[in-house]
């Protein structure tokens, strides 16, 4: 309740920040195949037959191809990578879409498409390197890499932990070296570029002390937040006499029931994350020392800093915990600056031979909104026969492309149609002395009525407003020209959406074990038991099935989002989505006579699910035999379809037994 911005979002997904990170570390995997004997450099390739065409990707100086293969980038190199990179995150159990990505995750083709970019910023480094002739030996590789692989090797534990994740010692090696590879050749490039980079950390401190303050300063602190000024006193006393502890004192009296839960503790957080006034005294704080009351909008805070870390000058910052990190920082963004400055004066550039990855490019680089036009006419014809048929092709790269611009174009054609509608009433509505009015002489009658009680005048001036500035945004003046503009964004939304339609069903039949192309098809088709099933099914399994897993998960996310629905949080986290899943499956596939029996039977095992999930983590809750119930009469409508079946009759008659049993009181938690 203390913060400005929750910024600790519950299970929050990184999977991008992931994916960019690993990537980044897969740049550097190769330059390990550029070592010899002796240290020089040596093709990565071990095919003496392979064209230029041939390969992914290659690099060009000055737009002419660079003919040395240490510079192109291989099939078999960037498969490698890509395949090392996806295994590592289907190790933790993430699987991208091939397609469709979002703010959370990449897509399979955005992520290969970072991993090309990286492959690619390598072999510019490679170039660099052996120009300047600083590549790491195979001694220097082989000595690092011995003291790591050696470090973990030692111990019998870690080793077959080694073992058993990579297979053998010698696998893990070589993942190892390429890691090292990484290191090494990133540190003589920063060394040859950047050879007092100690005096240019300290001149970018000297210019942006305040910045660096406020972003890498931190306090480690916990709190104690009550209604008034009184009880704080009083429990600050208590404390300093002895009488109780501070984690104990907020555990029994902190109003922020989240950190108290864990003895006031708000862990480790930077300037601006928590309110002026809390944020003033915690930073001004002496570790071990109660600070407070300190008021804020939330209450009355009683603080105790654990450690801090905050410097006023150099000597101070070098000392400080979060030097490596501040240094790190820095190196990194001037290497990033210096690296594409680079690019550009030596004027190297590449050429994409792959197909997908080149038509990838195509779309990421159309930033513009003449570019996605040009972009998505280009799409379209290739995409589209004369007749308006899919033309197939070996890869749903194109559709998928089309599908995500031309639904980004139908949004923006309903928002224009929605406006180009309002404007049509007010022309209709408004009378034609206020339309023929300047936008000048609307505001000051707008201004003219600000204390008036006059209602009718206010929203006719408000209306008449609005017109203009629709007319202003449009630069449309006249009802014939808005009805002209409304027809023909109506017509044209019409063939999008046709076109559109088509190409969701293509890759719905093509690819249904896409979650965005089953949100799309459910967008074109939301009457096929199928599809409302699937849609449904994926609503279930990504938001309200991970918040059935446990009750403390489930408390978690609640106590959390209480702070912007209050006690209707849980209602929000689950019963107002299963509702709608509930009702949509009970009213299009469980109901209706015509719905295949293997489609009805799917609906009621995800319902018995989720009522038994709600059930196992609410047996202290009033509600416990209301979800065995309804598990119980999904449970009913199954043994219909699927009878003699001994589990589901099993189940029902453990039900019946638990309904035929008293609840047990309900605990002060869950009676609140």
């Amino acid at each position: 309740m203390h913060r400005r911005h929750w910024l600790r979002k519950i299970q929050v997904p990184v999977i991008w920040a992931i994916a960019v990170l690993f990537a980044a570390g897969v740049i550097w995997w190769s330059v390990a195949t550029f070592m010899s004997s002796g240290g020089k450099a040596r093709p990565n390739s071990t095919n003496a037959n392979i064209k230029i065409e041939d390969t992914v990707t290659y690099l060009t100086k000055a737009g002419s191809p660079l003919d040395d293969e240490r510079y192109w980038i291989t099939y078999t190199e960037f498969s490698g990578d890509v395949q090392d990179s996806l295994n590592s995150l289907k190790k933790q159990g993430v699987v991208l879409d091939p397609y469709f990505g979002d703010s959370q995750r990449p897509s399979e083709i955005d992520y290969r498409y970072s991993i090309l970019m990286n492959l690619v910023d390598q072999k510019i480094l490679s170039y660099y390197a052996l120009n300047k002739g600083i590549y790491p030996t195979n001694e220097e590789l082989n000595a690092k890499v011995d003291e790591i692989v050696n470090q973990y090797a030692s111990d019998e534990q870690y080793k077959l932990q080694i073992e058993q994740l990579y297979g053998s010692i010698d696998a893990f090696r070589k993942l190892v070296e390429k890691y090292v590879a990484n290191d090494l050749l990133r540190a003589k490039i920063i060394q040859d570029v950047f050879p007092n980079i100690d005096n240019d950390v300290k001149q970018y401190f000297d210019e942006n002390k305040d910045e660096i303050k406020d972003k890498y300063e931190k306090v480690d602190a916990s709190h104690i937040l009550v209604d008034s000024e009184a009880s704080a006193t009083e429990i600050k006393n208590m404390i300093e006499s002895g009488k109780i502890s501070f984690s104990e004192a907020a555990s029994e009296f902190s109003i922020d029931t989240q950190s108290a839960a864990l003895g006031g503790s708000l862990g480790s957080f930077g300037h601006g994350q928590m309110v002026p006034e809390f944020e003033q005294a915690a930073f001004s704080a002496t570790p071990g020392v109660i600070v407070g009351p300190v008021k804020s909008e939330y209450g009355y805070h009683l603080i105790e800093v654990a450690t801090k870390t905050t410097f006023d000058t150099y000597d101070e910052l070098v000392k400080s915990s979060v030097y490596d990190q501040v240094k790190s920082d820095y190196q990194n963004q001037e290497f990033t600056n210096w690296l594409k400055e680079y690019k550009t004066r030596e004027a190297l550039g590449y050429v994409i031979n792959e197909p997908d990855l080149k038509l990838y490019e195509e779309y990421k680089k159309a930033d513009s909104e003449e570019a996605k036009t040009a972009f998505f006419e280009k799409l379209e014809s290739t995409l589209f026969d004369s007749e308006g048929n899919i033309i197939i092709s070996s890869s749903f790269l194109s559709p998928a492309l089309y599908t995500q611009l031309a639904d980004e174009k139908l949004d923006n054609l309903d928002s224009e149609i929605f406006k180009l509608k309002d404007m049509e009433k007010l022309y209709e509505s408004l009378p034609a002395t206020v339309i023929s009015l300047s936008a000048e002489d609307i505001q000051s009658k707008i201004d003219e009525l600000n204390d008036s009680t006059d209602t009718e005048a206010k929203n006719l001036y408000s209306d008449a407003k609005k017109l203009k500035d629709y007319e202003t945004e449009l630069g449309l003046t006249e009802k014939s020209a808005v009805e002209e503009m409304l027809s023909k964004l109506e017509a044209e939304k019409d063939n999008l959406n046709t076109k559109f339609t088509r190409v969701v069903k293509f890759l719905y039949e093509s690819i249904p074990y896409s979650s965005k192309v089953v949100e799309y098809a459910y967008k074109v088709d939301n009457e096929n038991p199928e599809i409302i099933y699937r849609y449904n099914e994926l609503k279930y399994n990504q938001n309200l099935k991970p918040l059935l897993s446990d009750s403390s998960t489930l408390e978690s996310y609640v106590n959390y989002y209480k702070q912007y629905f209050g006690d209707n949080a849980r209602s929000f986290l689950i019963d107002y989505p299963l509702q709608s899943i509930e009702q949509e499956l009970n009213q299009k596939i469980i109901s209706p006579t015509g719905v295949a029996t293997d489609l009805k039977v799917n609906a009621l095992f995800l319902l018995v699910d989720a009522y038994e999930r709600l059930a196992n983590i609410s047996m202290d809750s009033p509600v416990y035999q209301i979800y065995l119930m309804s598990e119980k009469h999904y449970l009913e409508e199954l043994d219909k379809l699927m009878p003699g079946d001994e589990n589901i009759v099993s189940r029902i008659s453990a039900i019946e037994g638990l309904l035929k049993t008293p609840p047990a009181s309900p605990t002060p938690e869950a009676t609140e």
